[in-house]
C-alpha cells in the first residue's frame, strides 16, 4: 500500500496507537478532506467535493456520513474517525469510489505525485472521478465510459476494453461477456470498428447487440467499474494517456512547464482531443504572451468553440484549473509510472 503523504492519515492507516482521531471542527482539512472522498466513495451523499469551499471542514452533514458507516460497517456508533474507522474505508469494496488522493493511494496502491495527482484532480472534473461514470449518448458518441470518458464514438472506448482483456482476459469475460468468450470478443471487435460501431451523426449502435447505453451492458460496465483490479487499469491507462498527451505538448508548448499549466493543458486535451488542444494553442499564442495570458486566452477559445449548452460548464472547468489551490504554479516534475 502506498502512503498517502498526509501524516496523520497514515499514521492511523498503520494504526499507531498515538495519533488523535478526525472529529468535529478538526483543523487539518487535509485529513478531513481524505475522509470526505472516501465516505462519498462509500455512498455518501451531499458530502462536499474538490470543487467545494467546505472541502475539507469537519461539520454536520460530514459527522452524519461517519456515523453512517460506523454503523452500517459494524462499528460502535459515533460522529468520530478512528484508526478502525478508516482502515474499513479503505477496506470496504466502494460502489462509487472516487480517484481522490486517499482513495488513490491507500486503496490502489499508486504515488500521489505527477501525472496521478493531476489524473485526480481532471477525473474529477471529468467524470465527478469515478470509475463507473457513464454518458449514455448525450452527446452522440455512443457510450463514454470511466475515469476519463473513454468515448465510443472517438474509438476511445477500445483502447480502454483493450486494456482490460489484456490485465486479464479470464475477468474481461466473466465481467463483460457473462462467461461468453464469443461475446466478449464480439464487444472488443465492436468498438474497434471505424466510429466505434455507432452511427456517425447520432451516436447510435449499428449492431443492436451491442447497443452499449443499455441492459444489460450498462450493468455489465458498471460491475467492471467497481472490480478493484480494473480500477487499477483504469488508472495505468489514463496515466499512459496523460504521458502520449503531455508528450505532444511539450513538442508545440514548453513554455506550459508548471503544475497547473499541464495540468489545464492535460484536461483541455482530454476534452478536446490532442488536435483541439493544439489548434487552441496555436489560435491564440503570440510571440512574447505571458503564460497567465495564455492560458485565460485558452480558455476563452475553448468555450466559444463549444455549442451554447455547454459553454456554462466549459467555462466553470476551465476556471477551476486556473484558480485551484490544489495545482501549483511551481515546475512540473512527472514522477508517475503509468504501469
Amino acid at each position: 500500500m502506498a502512503l498517502c503523504g498526509i501524516a496523520r492519515i497514515d499514521d492511523l492507516m498503520a494504526g499507531v496507537a498515538s495519533t488523535p482521531g478526525i472529529g468535529a471542527g478538526d483543523p487539518d482539512k487535509a485529513s478531513v478532506q481524505v475522509i470526505q472522498s472516501l465516505l462519498t466513495g462509500q455512498g455518501g451523499k451531499g458530502l462536499p467535493n474538490l470543487f467545494s469551499a467546505d472541502y475539507g471542514l469537519f461539520r454536520g452533514v460530514t459527522a452524519a456520513a461517519v456515523n453512517t458507516f460506523r454503523r452500517r460497517a459494524g462499528l460502535p456508533a459515533g460522529v468520530h474517525v478512528d484508526a478502525a474507522m478508516l482502515q474499513s474505508l479503505v477496506k470496504t469494496p466502494a460502489p462509487s469510489a472516487i480517484v481522490s488522493r486517499g482513495y488513490l493511494t491507500l486503496a490502489l496502491d499508486f504515488e500521489y505525485t505527477g501525472l496521478a495527482k493531476i489524473l485526480s484532480v481532471v477525473a474529477q472534473m471529468e467524470a465527478e472521478g469515478t470509475f463507473g461514470a457513464m454518458n449514455l449518448n448525450r452527446d452522440h458518441a455512443g457510450l463514454s465510459f470511466g475515469l476519463i470518458q473513454w468515448a465510443q464514438k472517438p474509438g476511445r472506448l477500445a483502447e480502454i476494453l483493450n486494456a482490460f482483456f489484456a490485465a486479464s482476459a479470464a475477468d474481461f469475460v466473466r465481467l463483460f461477456g457473462g462467461g461468453d468468450a464469443n461475446l466478449a470478443a464480439g464487444l472488443i471487435a465492436h468498438t474497434k470498428q471505424v466510429d466505434g460501431g455507432v452511427d456517425h451523426g447520432t451516436g447510435v449502435a449499428l449492431d443492436s447487440n451491442f447497443d452499449l447505453v443499455t441492459e444489460p451492458w450498462v450493468g455489465r460496465f458498471r460491475a467492471a467499474a467497481m472490480w478493484i483490479p480494473f480500477q487499477r487499469v483504469q488508472v495505468q491507462t489514463a496515466l499512459s494517456d496523460f504521458q502520449s498527451s503531455l508528450a505532444m505538448i511539450r513538442q508545440y508548448a514548453p513554455q506550459l512547464n508548471t503544475e497547473r499549466a499541464v495540468g489545464f493543458m492535460l484536461d483541455l486535451a482530454n476534452q478536446c482531443g490532442n488536435s483541439g488542444a493544439r489548434g487552441i494553442y496555436r489560435s491564440v499564442w503570440k510571440n512574447g504572451m505571458a503564460v497567465s495570458d495564455l492560458l485565460r486566452g485558452m480558455a476563452a477559445e475553448s468555450v466559444q468553440r463549444v455549442s451554447d449548452s455547454w459553454k456554462a460548464g466549459t467555462q466553470s472547468r476551465r476556471e477551476h484549473f486556473l484558480t485551484t489551490a490544489f495545482l501549483s504554479d511551481d515546475l512540473f516534475k512527472d514522477t508517475t509510472n503509468a504501469g
